[in-house]
């Protein structure tokens, strides 16, 4: 039994789906990445706005025509809609309240008979086990529900009442992670201000609380937490405005560990729509609060307090005269970052009886000019950073190398770097400079750190492969395999252990800004925080040529330079035309078409090129992988050559080096798997489809896209509307299948020509293998 669980919308969805997943698990379920092939999927829903709304109808709907018998269950803010439930009929067999999670392996028994028999010792969902998303930062529900009937949320009706969980077992659970070394704690609930829970013998003396009333308030639990010690940054959300209270405020002011942002939703800036909107405090009052959060907060870290908010635009009944309260409030304020949502009716919340009387058109505009207000504020309060040295919790590294991490008041912060290590930094407080500011992020640049990666790896080198080092001169390792087959990984691993570093051969890989859709996935290089280094990434502009004849010559010079280093290259791609002209060694300069005709042969369209090759050559043409099939330059470059010789024979010199090929051949039906998987990853999360609108907005033409193949071709004829998205991810899935299979019987070919693969069963037998290469 699999399951897959897709969460949309909030912190407290993601914190219930940690806890699910345990539950599944205990259940006998196994984690599917893949949705579309798992047995059961369930969504964590959001029913705030009307796009998440939406994301769920397209899933399901994909879910339903790929697979009728997965079992789809929806929890979450949309679990109580019986307006869904009819709509969604049988395509959804289980809907249930997060509150009574605990009895959902009654409703699954009905569609799993193998569900493992459990006898829960918790009363209440929120005590589960987790398995923390992040290993650094947490996130505590401290509660669940809402008692405030705001006109426009659903969250009373779907979350229901405000129930918390006890004090001990919160403090329990942060102690746990502070002594485990987590640095970010966030304690959620719908209305964290509400918190209100029993005092006992055991807090008191485990946690030095020294306080004997008989309840524990929200400001109570805060200040216990914050007398922990260690190094740690504690957050909160959310706050009702009416609900922030003064004893919570001096807390604030003393805290050492409670950092200098808060997140109040104030909805509007108008007293007749708060009134409406029924959430019980006036105007006046939120700026009162605001007063005395900026006075408790501002410059305990040598700066001012971030604060951040929630609007609605839109409201039924917001006339220009409210709206332009809403103005005022923004100019008064000055807020760091606002939420800003066109109002859209939520099913029989109160509001949703009202007339929606505000166009959307009227809404956008509103939205427009409070985001030009938001935008000046937000740079002038990051302009206070410009030159100054503060903490950041660094957080991750992106596609294209960035770390990027926070500062206590909650500020992204992006840093270009030379590290050679970069990923031990990730959750970790590390001083930066600030050297540039925009309006919602700043750039940086890390101060007082020592890169001790170099010296580390230098060390295990020389204890490790002294042996090897006289050994690797003209040794390489090819390591090849169709796409999905874990090509990178094993060769990151293997150079890790042999002192080595890669020469990419793959054709599309060596072009910049092709990074998605080429899965050029720099994180991948890093291992036990020490680099790999990886050469012919990014070579070459996608406008221009890159020939076979500059990627031989390229991957010689970096081989060349590798060895003189004493160090061991290892050849890795998936391209044989490009491993064939280095390992074989092609002549290439030998092949002297003449160019008289080639404007004429790059005039013809695609299909002619690939018909007169197959017609002179059609063994060849078959050869040839995806990428290069659909290029017409290239195409038109070998019918240069193939009309010159009359027959494409490549002819080769001596080998340069002396090699070792391993490859890899997983099961077709894991090959599958691994490219679905990973297909929709790039769509859904990488934006593959955002990269190849960016390439073509900075000049490179959809023809020269499309002549990429795959993935560029795809999504090129999407964003002309030649396909739709699902035929894009059904089409795209197909030819990729396709190509990993024309890949194997290159592979074959050049095993039928001479060349000698040793095919790894165990990926755990490779490093023997380069042990004997290199000891021969």
């Amino acid at each position: 039994m699999t399951y897959n669980i897709i969460t949309i919308g909030c912190q407290m969805n993601v914190a219930d789906s940690e806890r699910l997943r345990v539950y599944l698990e205990k259940l006998g379920f196994k984690n599917e990445p893949n949705f579309l092939l798992s047995n059961l999927v369930v969504f964590v829903t959001c029913g705030v706005k009307q796009a998440a709304e939406d994301r769920i109808h397209g899933l399901i709907n994909r879910i339903y025509k790929n697979n009728k018998k997965i079992v789809v269950a929806i929890t979450g803010c949309l679990s109580d809609r019986d307006d869904l439930q009819k709509s969604f009929g049988t395509r959804v067999k289980i809907w249930f309240n997060i509150s009574d999670l605990l009895n959902l392996d009654v409703r699954l028994k009905k569609y799993f008979s193998k569900i493992k028999k459990i006898s829960p010792k918790e009363k209440n969902y929120l005590e589960l086990d987790v398995d923390y998303s992040s290993i650094f930062s947490a996130l505590v529900p401290i509660g669940n529900g809402c008692n405030n009937f705001c006109s426009y949320c659903v969250v009373p009706y779907a979350r229901g009442r405000e129930v918390y969980r006890p004090a001990y077992d919160i403090l329990k659970e942060v102690k746990g992670l502070i002594d485990s070394g987590y640095k970010e704690i966030t304690l959620l609930a719908q209305n964290v201000n509400s918190y209100s829970s029993e005092n006992n013998n055991k807090i008191i003396k485990e946690f030095g609380f020294k306080s004997k009333r008989a309840k524990i308030d929200f400001a109570d639990l805060v200040s216990i937490i914050d007398d922990m010690k260690a190094n740690f940054w504690l957050r909160f959300s959310s706050s009702h405005p009416k609900d922030v209270s003064d004893k919570l405020i001096k807390v604030l002011k003393k805290s050492k560990h409670i950092c200098e942002h808060f997140h109040l939703a104030v909805q509007s800036g108008d007293n007749d729509i708060l009134k409406v909107m029924n959430r019980k405090y006036k105007i006046e009052d939120y700026k009162g609060k605001i007063k005395k959060i900026r006075e408790a907060l501002d410059f305990k870290n040598g700066f001012s307090a971030a604060i951040t908010s929630d609007i609605i635009v839109g409201f039924p009944g917001e006339k220009k005269k409210h709206f332009n309260n809403t103005k005022k409030l923004f100019k008064e304020i000055g807020f760091d970052l606002v939420y800003i949502s066109k109002y859209s009716p939520r099913y029989k919340t109160a509001s949703s009886y009202l007339k929606d009387d505000v166009s959307m058109l009227e809404k956008k505009e509103r939205e427009k000019e409070l985001n030009i207000l938001l935008r000046k504020s937000a740079l002038q309060n990051n302009k206070q950073y410009l030159d100054k040295e503060l903490e950041v919790l660094f957080e991750k590294i992106d596609r294209k190398g960035f770390l990027i991490g926070r500062t206590r008041s909650s500020k992204i912060v992006r840093i270009k770097h030379k590290i050679s290590c970069p990923q031990r930094l990730i959750g970790e407080f590390i001083k930066t400079k600030i050297i540039k500011v925009f309006e919602f992020e700043l750039e940086g640049r890390i101060v007082d750190f020592v890169d001790s990666c170099a010296s580390v790896s230098s060390k295990e080198i020389t204890k490790n492969n002294d042996k090897i080092k006289s050994k690797t001169n003209g040794k390489v390792v090819v390591i090849l395999g169709p796409t999905a087959s874990g090509k990178t990984s094993l060769a990151v691993k293997l150079a890790d252990k042999f002192n080595g570093e890669i020469v990419s051969a793959d054709s599309r890989q060596v072009y910049k800004g092709m990074d998605i859709g080429t899965g050029k996935d720099l994180s991948e290089y890093f291992i036990k925080n020490k680099e790999i280094k990886c050469h012919l990434l990014d070579v070459v502009d996608p406008k221009d040529i890159f020939s076979l004849a500059d990627y031989q010559k390229q991957a010689f010079s970096a081989i060349d330079e590798i060895l003189k280093r004493n160090k061991l290259p290892f050849l890795v791609g998936g391209s044989g035309l490009y491993l064939e002209a280095v390992v074989d060694n092609y002549l290439l300069s030998n092949s002297k078409p003449s160019f008289e005709k080639r404007d004429e042969y790059e005039a013809l369209d695609l299909t002619e090129l690939q018909n007169r090759i197959k017609k002179i050559n059609k063994k060849f043409f078959n050869s040839l992988n995806n990428s290069e099939s659909n290029n017409k330059r290239r195409l038109a470059r070998y019918l240069e050559v193939l009309l010159s010789e009359k027959k494409f024979v490549a002819k080769k010199g001596k080998r340069r080096y002396n090699f070792l090929i391993l490859g890899l051949n997983p099961e077709r039906k894991i090959i599958k798997e691994r490219i679905y998987k990973r297909l929709l990853d790039r769509l859904n999360n990488e934006d593959m489809v955002g990269e190849v609108k960016r390439l073509n907005e900075g000049g490179v033409s959809f023809e020269r896209l499309e002549s990429f193949g795959l993935e560029y071709r795809f999504v090129s004829y999407y964003l002309q509307k030649k396909i739709s998205y699902q035929q894009l991810i059904d089409r795209l899935f197909i030819a990729i299948c396709q190509f990993s299979k024309k890949q194997m019987s290159w592979f074959r070919r050049w095993e039928r020509n001479g060349a000698e693969i040793v095919w790894l069963e165990d990926k755990e037998g490779s490093g023997k293998k380069i042990k004997e290469f290199l000891e021969k």
